[in-house]
C-alpha cells in the first residue's frame, strides 16, 4: 500500500524536522523566525507592564538578556558536538530542578526547609515527566521546552489558586475545572515582579536549550522509553503503597492543606493526592454488622438535637439558604468596628434556634459545605482535598430532599451563578429536585459588586415561595453569591472601619460591610415571612470564613487562649439560625458540626427523622463536632484526627457512613 504524504511522518521526528528547517537548511527562515519571535516577546512585556500591571521596573536586566538571546537565534553558532551533549545533559537534567524551585518559590516556600525525601520525590516526579517528552521528541530543546512551560504554568496556576482560597491546586481539582472559570471573573490576575521573573528566567531556559540543540541517535529514544518506563512503575509503587506514605508523611494532611502544601512540595501533594480520590471500605466493614449497629444506636433517644414546640404543625414550609462566605469574625477573638455588622442577627431571639456550626472548610470549596448540609454525610472521612459533589454524588444519593420529598413537599434549587459550578447541574437532578434556578433564569436581578446581591436573590426567592406555596409544602434550598471573593477594598461605597487590632485591612473591610448588607437583607426576609400565615421555617447558615488579609486572621488568634487545635477550629466556626414564624423552643448552640444541621433542621419542623438521622442525633450527644479540621467531645475537649481515628465510636460513624453513602442496598 502506497503511504501518505502525512504517513511518512513520524511525531517523534517532528523536532529534527524542525530543526533542519529552521537551523540548518535556511538561514531566511531562521532569521524570520527569530524576528517574529522578538516582536511576540516585546509585545508580551508591553502587554504584562500596562494590561495585566506587572512590576517590572526592576526586571530590565533579564528581560534584555532574553531579547538578546532571542535575536541570537538569527545567527547560526558552530559549537563541537561533544561540548553540546554535555550542555545537554546538564540542561536536561537541570530544568526539572529549575521548576521545583519555581513551583516552590511561587506558592512562598523554600526548598531548602523541606526535607531532602519530599525534594527528591518532587524532582523525579518532574523528571519523569521530562523522560516521556524526550521519548516523544528525541531531542533536548523542544524537551525542556515543552517540560519548562508545563510546570512554569503549573507552578503560576497554583500560586493564583492560593491567593484566591488559601491553599493551592488539589488533587481533585481536576473535577472543577468549570467552576475555576465560573469564579475567575471575580478576581484580578495580578503578575507580580516574582511572578514576572520566574517567567523571564524559563523563557532563558528554553532558549538556551536551543543554542545547543543537537539530533539523537534512534537507540537514545529506545534507551529513554526503557526507563521512563521504569520511573514511571517505581512512582506507582510508591504512591500505592500505604504504609511508606505513613512511614516517611508522604500522604496529604487532613488537618491543614496548606502545611501540607509546604512540607511535602506543591506537586508532589497534588500528585500523591491521586489515588486517594477513591473511599476504601474501613477496615472490619461488614454490612449487615454495621447496619444492625446503625439501628441499634437510633434507637435510643437522643435529647441534644430536640426542639419543642406548643403548636401542632406539620410538614411547615422549609426555606434553607447557605449564604455564601458568611462568617462572624467576633467568634475569632476581639475585632471591634466603627459600627456593628450583624445587629439585626444579634437582635432577633423570638421563635429562633441560633448558634455556631462547624463547616469543613475555609476560604472556598463551597460545595464541600452545600454537600454536608445535604446528605449530613461528614467531609472527614474522605482522602484530603476531595469533591463530593465531583466524586461521590450519584443518582439515589440520600439527601434531606429525597427525605422531604417521601413527607410530600415540592423542592427547588436556587444560585445566581453558572449551573456548571461545581457539577451542580448533574448533583441536583442526581438528588431529585423538581426545580433548578441558575443565572441564566433569572431576570435582571439586583447586583452588588458584579453579582447578585442577596437582596436581590431574597426578591427572587420570595417570588419562587409565592408561585409553588399553593401546591403544597415547600422545600427551597438557596445558595447565594453576594460576599464570594475577592476583596480589593475598592467595592463598597462608606465601608466598615476595624478600629482593632489597628491596621489596613482594606479586604476585611469591603468583606465585613458585604457581611453588613446580608444582615439587612436577611431581616427583610424574615419579615415577610412574619407576615405569612403559613407555618414556615427558616434555616441560614454560612458556607466558611472569606480570603482576606492573614494578618487578620493572626492579629484575632492572638487575642483567643487555647490550645493550637482549638485555635484553628475557630476559623471553621459560621454563624447559624434556624427561625420559625410560629412558637418554637428558644436555643444557642455553642459549635455544632454541619453534618448535624439537617437533623436539627427537622427535629424543628417535626420532620421524622431518619435512620441515619437517628443514629447521628445519638452520636451528637457525644460528639457534637465531627469535622474535617478536628472532633470535639460532650466535655468540650478538641481532638485532632491521628487522636480522633482511635476512638471506637468515631471509627464506627465511618462504617456507618460508608454504607448509606456507598453500600446501601
Amino acid at each position: 500500500m502506497k503511504k501518505t504524504k502525512l504517513g511518512k511522518y513520524k511525531f517523534q521526528d517532528v523536532g529534527n524536522k524542525l530543526y533542519k528547517k529552521f537551523f540548518e537548511k535556511s538561514s531566511k527562515v531562521r532569521i524570520l523566525g527569530a524576528a517574529a519571535v522578538f516582536l511576540i516577546y516585546i509585545f508580551f512585556w508591553n502587554f504584562m507592564d500596562t494590561q495585566m500591571k506587572a512590576e517590572t521596573e526592576n526586571l530590565g536586566g533579564l528581560f534584555t538578556l532574553d531579547g538578546i538571546l532571542i535575536l541570537g537565534l538569527m545567527i547560526k553558532f558552530r559549537i563541537p558536538d561533544k561540548v553540546k551533549e554535555y550542555l545537554s545533559l546538564f540542561l536536561f537534567l537541570g530544568a526539572p530542578a529549575f521548576c521545583v524551585g519555581v513551583i516552590e518559590s511561587l506558592h512562598d516556600n523554600s526548598v531548602a526547609k523541606m526535607q531532602f525525601l519530599f525534594v527528591f520525590l518532587n524532582y523525579f516526579l518532574i523528571l519523569t515527566v521530562f523522560m516521556l517528552l524526550y521519548f516523544l521528541f528525541n531531542n533536548t530543546a523542544w524537551t525542556v521546552a515543552a517540560g519548562t512551560g508545563i510546570f512554569t504554568f503549573y507552578g503560576l496556576l497554583y500560586s493564583f489558586v492560593k491567593e484566591f482560597r488559601g491553599n493551592g491546586l488539589r488533587a481533585a481539582d481536576i473535577y472543577a475545572v468549570k467552576t475555576a472559570a465560573n469564579v475567575a471573573e471575580g478576581y484580578t490576575l495580578d503578575f507580580t515582579e516574582e511572578r514576572m521573573q520566574v517567567l523571564l528566567w524559563a523563557i532563558l531556559l528554553v532558549l538556551t536549550g536551543f543554542y545547543i540543540f543537537r539530533k539523537n541517535k534512534k537507540r537514545v529514544r529506545i534507551i529513554t522509553g526503557a526507563v521512563s518506563l521504569c520511573f514511571i512503575s517505581i512512582l506507582s509503587l510508591l504512591i500505592a503503597d500505604e504504609p511508606f506514605l505513613e512511614e516517611y508523611s508522604v500522604k496529604p494532611y487532613l488537618w491543614e492543606l496548606e502545611v501540607s502544601e509546604k512540607d511535602h512540595g506543591a506537586f508532589l501533594d497534588f500528585a500523591v493526592g491521586l489515588p486517594f480520590l477513591k473511599v476504601e471500605k474501613p477496615e472490619g466493614y461488614e454490612q449487615e454488622a454495621v447496619k444492625s449497629s446503625e439501628a441499634a444506636k437510633g434507637s435510643r433517644e437522643g435529647r441534644g438535637l430536640k426542639v419543642e414546640t406548643s403548636e401542632n404543625i406539620k410538614n411547615p414550609h422549609i426555606i434553607a439558604i447557605m449564604n455564601e462566605s458568611f462568617s462572624d469574625f467576633r467568634k475569632l477573638g476581639a475585632i471591634e468596628t466603627n459600627r456593628p455588622f450583624m445587629p439585626n442577627w444579634d437582635n432577633r431571639q423570638e421563635n429562633v434556634i441560633k448558634g455556631f456550626v462547624s463547616v469543613p472548610i475555609f476560604g472556598g470549596w463551597t460545595a464541600n459545605s452545600e454537600f454536608e448540609f445535604l446528605t449530613g454525610f461528614s467531609n472527614a472521612f474522605f482522602p484530603s482535598g476531595t469533591i463530593p459533589f465531583q466524586n461521590y454524588v450519584k443518582q439515589g444519593t440520600p439527601s434531606l430532599n429525597s427525605q422531604l420529598k417521601a413527607h410530600g413537599y415540592t423542592s427547588v434549587f436556587m444560585h445566581p451563578m453558572d449551573s456548571s459550578g461545581w457539577n451542580r447541574k448533574n448533583v441536583y437532578e442526581f438528588l431529585g429536585f423538581d426545580e433548578a434556578l441558575y443565572l441564566d433564569d433569572m431576570k435582571n436581578p439586583e447586583t452588588l459588586r458584579g453579582v447578585v446581591s442577596d437582596r436581590g436573590d431574597y426578591k427572587i426567592l420570595k417570588e419562587e415561595f409565592e408561585k409553588h406555596k399553593k401546591n403544597g409544602p415547600l422545600f427551597l434550598f438557596n445558595v447565594t453569591m453576594q460576599n464570594h471573593g475577592g476583596y480589593t477594598g475598592s467595592g463598597m461605597p462608606n465601608p466598615i472601619q476595624i478600629t482593632n487590632p489597628g491596621e489596613n485591612f482594606v479586604g476585611a473591610e469591603e468583606y465585613l460591610t458585604l457581611v453588613e448588607e446580608s444582615d439587612k437583607a436577611l431581616e427583610e426576609l424574615l419579615q415577610y415571612f412574619e407576615q405569612e400565615e403559613e407555618p414556615v421555617v427558616v434555616c441560614v447558615f454560612g458556607d466558611h470564613y472569606p480570603k482576606v488579609e492573614e494578618e487578620i486572621y493572626e492579629a484575632l488568634e492572638d487575642t483567643v487562649a487555647g490550645t493550637p487545635a482549638e485555635k484553628t477550629s475557630l476559623k471553621y466556626q459560621v454563624p447559624f439560625m434556624i427561625y420559625a414564624n410560629y412558637d418554637i423552643a428558644e436555643k444557642q448552640y455553642e459549635n455544632i458540626s454541619l453534618n448535624y444541621l439537617s437533623t436539627l433542621l427537622c427535629e424543628t419542623a417535626g420532620i421524622s427523622l431518619t435512620d441515619y438521622q437517628k443514629y447521628l442525633e445519638n452520636l451528637y450527644e457525644s460528639y457534637p463536632v465531627v469535622n474535617v479540621y478536628g472532633v470535639k467531645n460532650s466535655q468540650g475537649e478538641w481532638f485532632t484526627w491521628d487522636e480522633a481515628s482511635e476512638f471506637e465510636e468515631i471509627r464506627e460513624y465511618e462504617k456507618i457512613q460508608y454504607r448509606n453513602l456507598f453500600d446501601n442496598n
